[in-house]
């Protein structure tokens, strides 16, 4: 599992009246197949977290844990991620648990596999999650090791106040793409938040799709500012977005 302000105006377009045509770019093409242009200064935002329809299943992440490990809950190759998962020792200390992943049983390691979900979606298993088309973003039920019962409940829909708290210790958690449309990840949802603040159109829901993808676009156009990708927000934009 390789490892996730203040507000104003949106900057002005620069250039002369007259400045001399520009070849197309990578930056053009996702501006115009997004629309992003007509995103800026306006009304109809739509703010809230949507709730997914379809929960994973424990079929999900048994094709999760093959993907990353072939299924071998005790696997440490000495890459620093451990077990079926694919945990980093900081991941998971973040989740309550001590020592090392590939040395908890199984029943934990899913425990801590179905809590990191929960949390932030299938964004800490990018690679597999694509591979697989791992779409299915509701939250799963969650048995506990010490014999109780972490209900689904514990777990609520992503919310922009719980995504705020969850990103003051981790902050941008990795980098922001299309590829992720489909999952809810805290990061998304105060980028999203911090780009309606500064006067863009875009629905605050957590989901990088193609919407925030033309935003980012648009907005690296306009202040130069890139991380190397039209539509990717890295650390360069997530400084200028919602760090600044």
């Amino acid at each position: 599992m390789p490892s996730e302000q203040n507000g104003g105006s949106g900057p002005a377009r620069r250039g002369g009246r007259h400045r001399a045509p520009q070849p197309p770019s990578n930056t053009g093409r996702v501006l115009r197949a997004t629309g992003a242009v007509t995103a800026l200064v306006g009304g109809g935002l739509a703010v809230g977290g949507a709730i997914p329809a379809q929960a994973a299943t424990p079929d999900d992440f048994a094709k999760l844990r093959q993907c990353e490990s072939g299924g071998n809950y005790s696997i440490n190759t000495g890459n620093g991620y451990y077990g079926a998962y694919q945990f980093d020792r900081r991941t998971w200390q973040g989740l309550g648990y001590s020592g090392l992943p590939h040395e908890a049983p199984p029943a934990v390691q899913d425990e801590a596999a179905y809590k990191l979900y929960n949390s932030r979606g299938w964004s800490p298993w990018p690679a597999c999650a694509r591979k697989l088309g791992l779409i299915n973003t509701g939250p799963i039920g969650v048995s506990s090791s010490s014999g109780g019962s972490v209900e689904r409940a514990i777990q609520p829909p992503m919310t922009l106040e719980r995504a705020r708290q969850e990103i003051q210790n981790t902050g941008l958690s990795s980098p922001l793409s299309i590829e992720a449309a489909n999952t809810v990840r805290a990061d998304a949802f105060v980028w999203q938040d911090r780009m309606r603040e500064h006067r863009f159109v875009l629905t605050v829901d957590g989901k990088f799709g193609p919407q925030s993808q033309g935003i980012a676009a648009l907005y690296s156009y306009l202040t130069k500012i890139s991380d190397g990708q039209p539509g990717v927000v890295g650390e360069n934009l997530w400084n200028a977005t919602v760090e600044s």
